[in-house]
């Protein structure tokens, strides 16, 4: 089923499909950047993921990936150099040419634990070949980046949310154990899942 234009309107505000493997660093946005922030650089060490560098350092994963030209913010070797904001910098996204602050893009609903799954059947138990595989309760087909599955009583289906280091999302999913202050983050890859792990404390708000 093909996502509808609010979604891709969602997609497109954030930035989604617009980060590969590899480094291109410049552009307009980093141009900007660069003359209204300070930077620091760290190298990548093994266990390193670019959510908990942006964690550490005040930042969040969209902020990293495009300073350092990361198409796909997954896929990071140990001993890379990765700039990131200096701590204590108002850290910034950038939304349709404005920068906002970040978390100050709607209703704070909380603090959040986020876990991660696939489409595959360690987590959906769905094979390839099942009709409904790839397919969210919202009808919505599955997409990194976009797609989360929250307890509806909390977040409504379809509602945008942004959620702090990871950035926008939309709630196009459910799950028997995504109950409460939950979230399900989908990812393609499974080891990726994994590693993302159980993350806690993570701040969430709704956008729309």
């Amino acid at each position: 089923m093909n996502i509808n234009r609010w979604i891709v309107a969602a997609l497109s505000l954030a930035g989604v499909g617009v980060l590969a493997a590899g480094a291109n660093h410049g552009g307009p946005w980093s141009d900007r950047a660069e003359a209204g922030a300070s930077y620091t650089t760290v190298s990548v060490a093994k266990g390193d993921t670019v959510y908990g560098i942006a964690r550490e350092h005040g930042s969040n994963v969209p902020t990293i990936a495009k300073l350092n030209g990361l198409k796909d913010p997954s896929l990071i070797r140990v001993g890379q150099k990765l700039r990131v904001p200096v701590k204590g910098e108002p850290v910034r996204k950038q939304v349709n040419d404005e920068a906002v602050p970040v978390m100050a893009r709607g209703k704070s609903l909380g603090e959040f634990t986020l876990t991660a799954y696939t489409s595959g059947p360690e987590s959906t138990g769905k094979s390839p070949d099942h009709p409904a595989y790839g397919v969210t309760s919202s009808g919505a087909r599955v997409a990194e980046g976009v797609t989360v599955a929250v307890d509806p009583e909390v977040i409504p289906i379809g509602s945008r949310v942004y959620i702090e280091g990871i950035g926008y999302r939309v709630a196009q999913d459910t799950g028997s154990a995504i109950k409460g202050k939950r979230i399900d983050v989908y990812m393609d890859q499974v080891n990726q899942a994994r590693q993302f792990g159980v993350k806690k404390g993570v701040r969430v708000e709704l956008v729309e």
